[in-house]
């Protein structure tokens, strides 16, 4: 499965048109484009669905990046000279050929791996976070929403993306399979967790005065605030994403207090919902920087650390109560 030969077959089939085709399944993989399609979907179309979505992808892709270092495994590329870099504007720099796994379940080569550890030449492989995002992000919108042209768009995600990963020579099948791995699992635990936990998923999204304080109430508020921080533990977590994390966490908190919105409103009122949400967080972030450039003449971690969760805090609670007042959201 660590075979380049895998990898090779598939550029043999190389052409200009598959290429483009490809880059394209690559690019709407990564985050530039799965977050706003997140946004979309909490506000405009499923408040409960997307606000799950996003904790979805968050922990997949914690996982996948911790996973990422513990193993820290070359890619394709970095193993044998033949592998092209398709759709790069450079050619494959390595000085190795044919350094792949030399059977389908054997390993890479102990010195290759331990060269290349030392001397890193490009991120790590193993687990593909196209991959397992793909099926966490995709697989749990299959889960959400019935329509068939929304299940057939999802099935084709989940297939053609890892697919580019392998085709443009940035992964080998072992990854793509470890990727499948932890975003089905992903999907699993959340889905029977919440997606079919008719009682939790009530006890979650119900208006905070409701909520009798016992053993499940106090747990589901220490994933909500203390699990951040726990994250900042994890190697190499990115503390701007942990960031995100809790201040998703506490807007929500804040809208769980007064009630969460019916997901309710003509398609116009859904696309002025976004569109208002969009606007709101570019002011914010240009008051937010504005604010700290006036109070702080250092790049602090901590100052950046605050300001993201604020930033994340604000948007998802300040765009949601400009959007009930506005008509455009009921609760």
């Amino acid at each position: 499965m660590f075979q380049t030969e895998i990898v090779i077959f598939l550029q043999s089939f190389s052409s200009d048109l598959l290429t483009s085709i490809f880059n394209f399944f690559t690019e709407i993989g990564r985050s530039t484009y799965t977050t706003p399609l997140m946004l979309i979907i909490l506000i405009g179309i499923s408040f409960r669905a997307g606000f799950i979505l996003v904790h979805v992808a968050a922990w997949n892709g914690l996982i996948t990046l911790s996973l990422k270092e513990y193993f820290s495994l070359p890619r394709p590329a970095n193993v044998d000279s033949n592998v092209k870099l398709l759709g790069k504007s450079y050619p494959n720099p390595t000085h190795f050929e044919n350094m792949g796994a030399k059977g389908f379940f054997s390993g890479l080569p102990e010195h290759i791996v331990g060269y290349l550890r030392a001397h890193p030449i490009d991120s790590w492989g193993f687990p593909s976070g196209h991959a397992s995002h793909a099926v966490a992000l995709w697989g749990s919108i299959f889960i959400f929403f019935k329509r068939t042209w929304i299940r057939i768009i999802t099935v084709g995600m989940v297939v053609f993306i890892p697919l580019s990963r392998m085709y443009l020579g940035r992964h080998f099948l072992a990854d793509i399979l470890g990727g499948y791995l932890i975003g089905s699992t992903m999907v699993l635990v959340f889905y029977n967790l919440v997606f079919r936990n008719e009682n939790l998923r009530a006890f979650i999204f119900e208006k905070l005065g409701k909520t009798r304080l016992d053993l499940k109430s106090v747990l589901v508020f220490a994933y909500f605030l203390a699990i951040p921080f726990l994250i900042l533990l994890v190697p190499n977590a990115y503390p701007k994403d942990t960031a995100s994390f809790l201040g998703l966490n506490l807007g929500f908190l804040l809208i769980r207090s007064r009630g969460i919105p019916k997901d309710t409103g003509s398609i116009l009122q859904r696309i002025a919902r976004v569109l208002i949400a969009v606007i709101f967080f570019f002011v914010l972030q240009i008051a937010l920087e504005k604010g700290a450039n006036l109070l702080f003449t250092n790049e602090l971690m901590a100052v950046n650390f605050i300001q993201q969760t604020l930033a994340i805090m604000l948007f998802f609670w300040g765009s949601t109560e400009i959007n009930i007042k506005l008509g455009l959201f009921k609760r």
